[in-house]
This record gives C-alpha cells, sequence and structure tokens, in this order.
C-alpha cells in the first residue's frame, strides 16, 4: 500500500468517536497513547472505489463493519 493511499481507522475508546486519518496523523495518535484505538488500515483509493460501486445497504453495511 502506498504511504499516499493509506488511511488509518482510529475509534475513540469511550466516546465512540470515528477518524480516518493520514500516516503523519496515525504516527501521532499511536505516540499520545491515548484513547483512540486504531481499527483498520486501508488503501483509501481502493476503499472508496469499492464503497461507490455498492448499493446503498451494502454500502452503509460495510462502513459500519469498517467502524467497528
Amino acid at each position: 500500500m502506498s504511504e499516499l493511499n493509506a488511511a488509518f481507522i482510529y475509534k475513540h475508546t469511550m466516546a465512540g468517536e470515528v477518524l480516518i486519518v493520514d500516516m503523519q496523523r496515525a504516527k501521532q495518535l499511536d505516540a499520545a497513547r491515548g484513547h483512540w484505538k486504531l481499527i483498520h488500515s486501508v488503501n483509501a483509493v481502493e476503499t472508496l472505489a469499492f464503497i461507490v460501486s455498492l448499493t446503498p445497504k451494502q454500502r452503509n453495511k460495510y462502513i459500519k463493519q469498517l467502524t467497528e
């Protein structure tokens, strides 16, 4: 996965908020060792292309899976 295409999905352990960040911000979150937990790392371009090809129902299900 190219560093330019990498996206990292974090979830706040207390608030449940979801963040999608680049490599630089992911390093900052990891170094801070706060309440942010890495959930997934994905190729942003491929993931977006895949999401666009899904039906709305499939899209919602896939996005929910990425954020849990």
